[in-house]
């Protein structure tokens, strides 16, 4: 096979359809599975994305309930200091 001769061994994916109009039906077929996986995939980093924005907010809180704890432990062990 030469450069100029189209390559013979491949699928007929990349032919036209019937009568030389538009894409063959498996290109077709396989351009929808990959439209598919690829909104899968935006879904799925959409979700991930909010589950990030949960969890950061999550932490925020838990951070805030740590630093309320640690002053009011502070305060405890001064009035318990000043008992002795």
């Amino acid at each position: 096979m030469t450069k100029s001769e189209p390559d013979a061994d491949r699928p007929e994916a990349g032919k036209p359809g019937p009568a030389g109009k538009g894409p063959s039906p498996e290109l077709e077929e396989q351009f929808r599975r990959f439209e598919a996986r690829v909104d899968e995939a935006v879904r799925a980093i959409g979700e991930l994305r909010r589950e990030r924005r949960e969890l950061r907010n999550r932490l925020e809180e838990a951070n805030r309930v740590r630093a309320e704890a640690v002053r009011r432990i502070d305060v405890l062990i001064d009035k318990i200091d000043s008992l002795l």
